[in-house]
């Protein structure tokens, strides 16, 4: 089977105490290995705008729906997510004048729902942002003051306290994304009062200080964290990679009809070597390009289904419409490929496909759902 590399030029790379991974393992390492296909996974899916779980067994013959069940209950599909690891949390609006984070941890298949702003009179306020760092959570918000006045806020809540738990940092810029590492919460926000501009904030998790501020400039399209700890400050035709101890950067461009266009993937699936899963739009694939981008080497692969599936598959068999997921087990070298069905949209189906020694396709899993994000189940 055929893929499609994109190689990218590495404009500057100033390193300052920084380190890069070069841990990619060649496919023909593993060529002897045994693939077990063994897994179970935790499948969270959206249909009639509901967002509930599915478990789901795989093993060497197929992939299937498990009679294991989750105390995960059933809730209208969030806006605001975050995830790492085995957890998934999200906000949700409770009223005009309060919300609440629920986190759950599908490996121990525990909920804790928090009130973030019961403490509050303030009703004209809007969250733009979540993200948790073990017993801190994190939530941007902004209120609105008058027609022309906002006051914007990072909100820190100690989930492992009950009393005197939660401190507001008054920024003076509108927050709208978070990532947290190495003892700093990096804040991307927006001069939406004056200029326009973007920059990142960094504040000191213990001293909850602003104790660096970086211009962006324009159309920053996202901020996430790789497996390296470093900050991936992306835009349409570059994206900045940041050192989150030193702070040393490094760019990489790309010409825009060759940019990976990782910037629009809101959940991040990255392997031990640092490659990230995603959705890849494409003009030519309306329904969106399954790929891996490699930031080691600046390379990205993308995966066309014509390459894996028949035709009849494709439009008649499994009825592939937008591509909705795009994950990975590593445990056993399979890209696990989510999608809506072209006939029904509130219908879905999961592809796996095996990466290593060769890309394979290896079946497919019609669903009441469309899939969203998925889990390994660790026993």
């Amino acid at each position: 089977m055929k893929t499609y590399s994109i190689i990218y030029a590495l404009l500057a790379f100033v390193v300052i105490g920084c380190s890069t991974s070069d841990d990619s393992t060649l496919p023909e390492e593993k060529e002897e290995e045994q693939i077990v296909y063994e897994a179970d996974y935790v499948l969270l899916q959206q249909s009639n705008g509901q967002l509930s779980v599915q478990m789901l067994e795989a093993d060497e013959s197929e992939l299937d729906v498990s009679s294991a069940e989750s105390t995960f209950a059933n809730v209208p599909l969030p806006d605001l997510t975050f995830q790492n690891g085995s957890t998934f949390a999200f906000y949700t609006k409770v009223s005009d004048c309060d919300g609440q984070v629920t986190i759950h941890d599908f490996d121990e298949d525990i909920s804790t729902a928090v009130d973030v702003f019961d403490d509050l009179l303030a009703c004209n306020l809007t969250v733009t942002s979540i993200t948790l760092d073990e017993d801190i959570l994190y939530v941007a918000y902004y209120i609105e003051e008058t027609s022309k006045i906002n006051k914007y806020y990072i909100r820190t809540l100690d989930l492992a306290n009950d009393a005197n738990n939660r401190e507001d940092i008054e920024l003076d810029k509108k927050p709208s994304q978070m990532v947290v590492t190495n003892g700093r919460l990096f804040v991307l926000t927006l001069d939406w009062d004056i200029t326009n501009e973007y920059e990142l904030s960094v504040i000191d998790t213990q001293t909850l200080a602003v104790v660096h501020g970086i211009g962006l400039g324009y159309n920053v399209k996202r901020i996430f964290e790789d497996n390296q700890k470093n900050i991936i400050i992306s835009y349409q035709e570059l994206h900045t990679v940041l050192n989150s101890s030193t702070l040393a950067v490094k760019y990489v461009n790309y010409e825009e009809a060759t940019a990976p266009k990782f910037s629009g993937s809101k959940m991040n699936c990255f392997d031990a070597s640092g490659r990230l899963f995603y959705i890849r739009p494409d003009e030519t694939e309306s329904s969106g390009v399954p790929a891996i981008y490699d930031f080691a080497n600046n390379k990205a692969l993308l995966y066309y289904y014509e390459n894996f599936l028949t035709e009849t598959q494709l439009t008649f068999e499994f009825k592939i419409g937008q591509t909705s997921m795009v994950s990975y087990d590593e445990a056993n070298h399979v890209m696990l490929v989510g999608y809506q069905k072209s006939d029904n949209g509130l219908k879905g189906g999961l592809l796996r496909i095996q990466l290593e020694p060769e890309p394979k396709f290896l079946d497919n899993l019609d669903l009441d759902g469309v899939p969203y994000q998925i889990f390994y189940k660790n026993e």
